[in-house]
């Protein structure tokens, strides 16, 4: 009965984060384009089906990751794919529920190996600053690159919401794209990418 009542729970808290996501877009301008995808109205967002545990990208996942570099804002150069595997997470630093998922890749990467190379990507350079980007890094323990995404990384990983996850294989393959899964799941996805 617990389980079933947390399950329902984490399933409303999900919807609302999905809902507060196409607020939060849709409430500031953007000049990254990240607006200009769809992306789901509250009041759709309310009266569509439930909401999928998984958000896989059925055009993307399995094939070879789009290959972009991006000059960090605290590491130098990093290069996707690169020869070990990689999370790649879409974010902005003026994002509320960013600051948790920062906060929960930072448990989750000091819990896989050092072989798994962690990057973050602010998809709103117009709106947020260097300072900020790297303030949040500071504040949530995300010890790895920070950067900002640009137009063509964004679109050829189809970021349409905050939160987004890929994961890169270690021979690029990419083996997960779509919203931020639970800590298990990306531990088990980064230990997939290894192999």
């Amino acid at each position: 009965m617990t389980r079933k009542v947390l399950w329902m729970a984490g399933g409303l808290l999900t919807a609302s984060a999905i809902i507060g996501i196409g607020v939060h877009l849709q409430q500031r301008p953007s000049r990254s384009g990240l607006s200009e995808a769809p992306v789901q109205s509250v009041s759709s967002a309310a009266s569509a089906a439930p909401v999928p545990t998984e958000t896989h990208s059925p055009l993307l996942t399995g094939r070879h990751a789009p290959v972009f570099r991006v000059v960090t804002l605290n590491a130098g150069t990093v290069h996707v794919p690169g020869a070990r595997p990689t999370v790649v997470y879409f974010m902005s630093a003026s994002c509320g529920s960013c600051i948790s998922g920062e906060q929960q890749l930072a448990r989750v990467a000091a819990q896989t190996p050092a072989t798994v190379q962690w990057l973050s990507l602010d998809v709103e350079p117009g709106y947020d600053t260097s300072a900020a980007v790297l303030k949040m890094a500071r504040d949530t323990r995300a010890h790895w690159p920070q950067a900002f995404a640009t137009n063509a990384i964004i679109n050829a990983y189809h970021v349409t919401q905050l939160d987004t996850v890929a994961v890169i294989a270690k021979n690029g393959t990419l083996v997960y794209d779509g919203a931020l899964p639970a800590s298990r799941q990306l531990r088990q996805l980064t230990h997939e990418a290894e192999t």
